[in-house]
């Protein structure tokens, strides 16, 4: 079976986003247990539904193009959105670390990731850039700032201190 005939076969039944979906969703199977699982839901909710705002302005103002929509949501697959978005702030606070630094390497080591997952959706044909408007470091940037926006909502959301006015 060669690459091409993969292609065709995604391509035929629209499945490219469906397939990532479930592929993500067996990394969060084997490497969560509940209790990690119902700890970051949260967070994959936050980065669920801020992965599909951003991803919708990009779309719409026409920076790159989403193919082969199985489930649309608007210009958005269904399983693009509970799959790798979800997926990303689900595992994010699964393996984040309590050292600073290690955070800073973790987010921009999930970013190189989920913009290697785009280049390979670019190669594959399941997903276009405008050239003259998005290239792959503006999609590891934004990675990076949703990631971080992902950790500081982690941050607030499990924030058991009392605020300076000791309420």
């Amino acid at each position: 079976m060669t690459l091409d005939s993969i292609i065709i076969f995604l391509d035929k039944y629209n499945l490219p986003w469906v397939l990532l979906a479930i592929l993500v969703w067996i990394v969060i199977v084997f490497t969560c247990s509940m209790k990690e699982f119902v700890h970051a839901l949260p967070v994959g909710i936050w980065t669920m539904f801020v992965g599909y705002i951003l991803e919708t302005f990009f779309v719409d103002h026409r920076f790159w193009v989403d193919k082969f929509l199985m489930i649309p949501i608007g210009d958005l697959d269904l399983f693009l959105v509970i799959g790798p978005f979800f997926a990303i702030g689900l595992l994010l606070i699964r393996f984040l670390p309590r050292e600073r630094w290690k955070k800073l390497f973790l987010i921009l080591l999930f970013s190189a990731l989920a913009t290697a997952i785009e280049a390979l959706a670019m190669q594959l044909g399941f997903l276009q850039y405008a050239d003259e408007k998005w290239c792959y470091i503006h999609s590891f940037v934004a990675y990076i700032f949703g990631l971080f926006s992902a950790v500081g909502f982690y941050s607030i959301y499990y924030d058991k201190r009392p605020n300076k006015l000791g309420k």
